[in-house]
């Protein structure tokens, strides 16, 4: 769920959000309609999850963020922020409210290059800053990095990193040219295929993290191994598992619809692995 397309004050050089400039806010009617539709499998299932991202939904305001999660009944929060705007304030909201916490911070300082304000200047910092409140108050917090050069020489520094953080649960994405984002450069096969291996290395050698990449392939491995069946794959389920819903009410299986692109999920052609009307606020 996409509370808001900005992403205040940062402004990431791989960025491929179009409107994170901008504030387009989620209408309440849109998070009535999805609700509406999804509180059923809530009910169903303890684990269920809503996660606002995609933009920063802390620069939503705590107001409006609480409107919007106020009609789904039974189902978990998740927000994704840069924790620059965590304060003591927000905290308690998330306290209140049991809304789990990931964060996005990329490496060490000295690595952490594309990652700025709105200014310019670097945001490592600011996020530490955040992360040091959620700290301070007893919040646990997951972290998404974004790898640039994944240089094999760097993995295991890159690990310690989040390992000394403290962080649950590090999901590492290698950037790639998606949306505005078309200054990435491919990565070379050869050194990001060392780059994963050096860092599965650095993970076995101090297991205090659950890397999200490395649990997915143990996963599959031990579904295959054990004899019995892997969890449904998106285009064997009768829903994509995962599906993403715009400020405006637009929706596909994947964030592309937040890129600027026409919206996928028009009532007139939905995307084709997914069956479900599109949640609009009219």
């Amino acid at each position: 769920m996409q509370p808001t397309t900005k992403c205040l004050p940062m402004d990431c050089t791989y960025c491929y959000l179009p409107f994170r400039k901008m504030n387009h806010l989620m209408p309440v009617t849109v998070a009535e309609a999805v609700a509406a539709a999804v509180n059923p499998w809530a009910a169903d299932d303890p684990a269920f999850e809503v996660v606002w991202h995609g933009g920063k939904p802390l620069a939503t305001g705590r107001e409006h963020l609480a409107a919007l999660m106020s009609p789904f009944k039974g189902a978990q929060h998740s927000v994704q922020t840069n924790a620059a705007l965590v304060d003591d304030a927000w905290c308690e909201f998330l306290l209140e409210r049991e809304v789990h916490v990931g964060v996005s911070v990329d490496d060490p300082e000295d690595m952490n290059t594309h990652r700025v304000t709105l200014a310019g200047h670097p945001g490592f910092r600011v996020t530490m800053r955040g992360i040091e409140r959620l700290r301070r108050h007893g919040i646990p917090f997951s972290a998404i990095a974004v790898v640039s050069d994944p240089a094999p020489e760097n993995a295991a520094r890159f690990y310690d990193f989040f390992a000394e953080l403290g962080v649950t649960t590090l999901g590492v994405n290698v950037e790639e040219a998606e949306g505005v984002n078309h200054g990435a450069k491919d990565s070379d096969p050869v050194r990001a295929t060392e780059f994963w291996a050096a860092l599965a290395d650095a993970w076995r050698a101090n297991p205090v993290v659950r890397l999200r990449e490395i649990q997915r392939v143990l996963n599959f491995a031990g579904a295959v191994l054990g004899s019995h069946d892997t969890a449904p794959t998106p285009t064997s389920a009768p829903w994509d598992p995962m599906p993403t819903v715009a400020y405006d009410g637009g929706w596909s299986c994947s964030p592309q619809s937040w890129q600027g692109s026409p919206t996928p999920g028009s009532a007139t052609s939905p995307p084709a692995t997914c069956s479900r009307t599109a949640w609009t606020s009219s």
